[in-house]
């Protein structure tokens, strides 16, 4: 980011010069695919950065967001970090999951082998990055995952979604009760100015209108997964359609972002990245000293129209 950020300066960049930093972290929820309901019992991570976009314009995978279109990057180790979460139980059974006992042979095979053992017959989900995050608008977003069925049986390629077809989902971002939102500005406005981290406590990231692929790559392998993937689309109701599927994460969801590259009261150009970055090294080192930080303060949504944070995102 420190080496792309473009500078208030260029023409280019419409006027806006920022660099910023999201992280969100789900403690519960639920997420529905086909008639499968199943509760995140686990954390959800989701982290990235972003930055102002010069002569970006809507189009392609970027349809709606922040204006100008930022450019969102992912974690340093790779786009497979953007999401990061734990194994988590499905309430259903391979057995129930593909509708034993079977006609087809090679399914009830499969559905004897899994009601000989209780280790054969759990299936867990891990849910992973399939693609780039786009259409960031601050409290909504484009993501693309896809899940990935763990059981002895099933092999190590099965998945509901792939890279190539992914579950794309759009989470919206609101207040749940008891929540709201806080803004905490540096506490060395010396040593980062124009930086601040807005952040939304009892975050609820709610999406029911995406639709869930049909289940690919699983069973024994070759041909005989096509009965396998056939026997689960059929017990699960897969491939399932808008209106079928929903996902409910609650938690806590912020964004930490430094304009000093837009500050007129600044000598320019200023690094915002690498402003950010220092900032996040400061704050690192005062947690694990134990030293003084400032206290937040929690706003309504009319004073975010105040906060030089709304600015900075075309949120005038």
């Amino acid at each position: 980011m420190q080496q792309v950020a473009s500078s208030v300066s260029d023409p280019a960049a419409e006027g806006v010069s920022y660099a910023a930093c999201v992280a969100g972290e789900a403690v519960n929820g639920t997420l529905k695919i086909g008639n499968i309901t199943t509760p995140v019992t686990q954390r959800v991570n989701v982290q990235f950065g972003f930055y102002p976009q010069p002569n970006a314009a809507p189009g392609g995978d970027n349809t709606t967001g922040l204006s100008p279109i930022p450019a969102v990057l992912s974690p340093p180790v790779g786009l497979s970090a953007l999401l990061v979460t734990k194994l988590y139980l499905i309430p259903e059974n391979l057995t129930t999951a593909l509708g034993c006992p079977s006609s087809n042979a090679t399914v009830e095979a499969l559905c004897q082998e899994a009601a000989s053992s209780s280790k054969d017959n759990t299936v867990f989900g891990l849910a992973q990055e399939a693609g780039q995050l786009t259409n960031f608008g601050l409290v909504n977003w484009t993501q693309r995952i896809k899940v990935q069925l763990i059981n002895p049986l099933l092999g190590n390629n099965c998945y509901v979604g792939t890279d190539q077809n992914p579950i794309v989902v759009n989470p919206q971002l609101s207040v749940g009760p008891g929540g709201g939102l806080k803004v905490l500005h540096d506490p060395n406005p010396a040593a980062h100015p124009d930086t601040e981290v807005l952040k939304i406590t009892k975050a609820i990231a709610t999406d029911n209108t995406f639709v869930a692929p049909a289940v690919t790559g699983c069973g024994p392998g070759g041909v005989a997964n096509i009965a396998i993937d056939e026997a689960l689309d059929t017990a699960t109701g897969l491939p399932a359609a808008s209106g079928s599927n929903s996902l409910v994460l609650n938690g806590t969801f912020a964004v930490a972002v430094c304009g000093a590259g837009e500050d007129p009261a600044l000598t320019q150009p200023q690094n915002n990245a690498q402003i950010l970055l220092s900032a996040f090294k400061a704050s690192a080192s005062t947690a694990t000293t134990g030293g003084s930080r400032q206290a937040v303060r929690g706003i309504s949504s009319t004073d975010l129209s105040q906060l030089g944070i709304r600015r900075l995102f075309g949120l005038r």
